[in-house]
């Protein structure tokens, strides 16, 4: 039997924000395309970017809210969050009741799911949406549950239903993840460092040329001999060829690097270096030719 889990009024305000934060999405990219470049371009480009980030942040924790459901069955309670699966044997169960004596601070830099994996006292789990004095706690041999049906009172006696039939076969407690909750990239946190950090010096790379393009000259020189002197013109737009193939650069090493990271990690791992590493050159050349054409 499925239990849905009591909603809180923070979920409307939620999605009410993530619409507004959707519509200024909108507005600011339409004004970054009708801007020509240059710093107004560079801080509309990133509060575009603060935007989509916040906006993709609660669009998946209001997914996350979503997907919670509990699930009572023959042989145990299940609890469903996020592509996760908790199993709850009912032999382990001691009792299910009110959690009003239970202390849990809620983590708002969560919401509006503050009450989802809240720490609270030792061995204490939390799957809920509403304070514990409006919540349910499993309590079992190993930990206590604090989950928040809709209807405590029909998840309580269908718990006691099934628990007075006995249990068909013997569990252990365990929590299942989804495939995609065990990638290894979200595992990984050299991997994580080295891919996130190859993408932001490049758009710092990218935002650093077109921050000084409306200062160049016409023409600028994007090579010099050995004695000195330019010998590589080019209109000033082709500033942006640095960024461009220093991101393209980056994102084939990141593609390859992905591909081989189940078969050759230490490669994956020099390639994103090098990404790192290029992005680092090409924002030094930008400076530099930067600073003759200007200067």
């Amino acid at each position: 039997m499925s239990f849905r889990p009591l909603y809180p009024r923070d979920r409307i305000w939620a999605g009410l924000l993530a619409l507004a934060l959707l519509a200024l999405t909108l507005l600011t990219l339409r004004a970054l395309l009708a801007r020509p470049v240059g710093p107004g371009a560079v801080i509309l480009g990133g509060i575009l970017l603060l935007l989509v980030g916040m906006s993709a942040l609660l669009i998946y924790r209001l997914w996350s809210l979503h997907s919670l459901d509990y699930w009572v069955q023959r042989d145990a309670i299940h609890i469903l969050w996020n592509g996760e699966e908790v199993v709850v044997p009912l032999d382990r169960i001691q009792r299910v009741e009110r959690a009003a004596r239970l202390e849990l601070a809620p983590h708002w830099r969560h919401w509006p799911l503050p009450w989802v994996q809240a720490r609270g006292e030792e061995h204490l789990l939390a799957y809920a949406t509403q304070p514990a004095a409006h919540s349910l706690a499993i309590v079992t041999q190993e930990a206590t549950y604090l989950i928040s049906p809709a209807d405590p009172d029909g998840f309580i006696l269908a718990y006691e239903q099934r628990r007075d039939f006995g249990p068909a076969r013997k569990l252990k407690p365990v929590i299942y993840l989804a495939h995609w909750r065990q990638h290894w990239l979200l595992r990984d946190r050299w991997a994580q460092g080295l891919l996130l950090g190859g993408l932001l010096l490049g758009l710092i790379l990218l935002a650093y040329a077109a921050w000084h393009y409306p200062q160049l000259p016409a023409t600028i020189a994007l090579h010099f001999g050995v004695d000195g002197h330019p010998d590589w013109l080019s209109p000033r737009r082709a500033i942006f060829l640095i960024p461009g193939v220093a991101l393209l650069i980056g994102f084939l090493n990141a593609a390859i690097g992905y591909a081989l990271y189940l078969y050759r990690r230490f490669l994956a791992y020099l390639l994103w270096s090098a990404s790192v590493v290029i992005q680092v050159m090409g924002l030094f050349i930008a400076i530099r030719i930067i600073a003759l054409a200007a200067g």
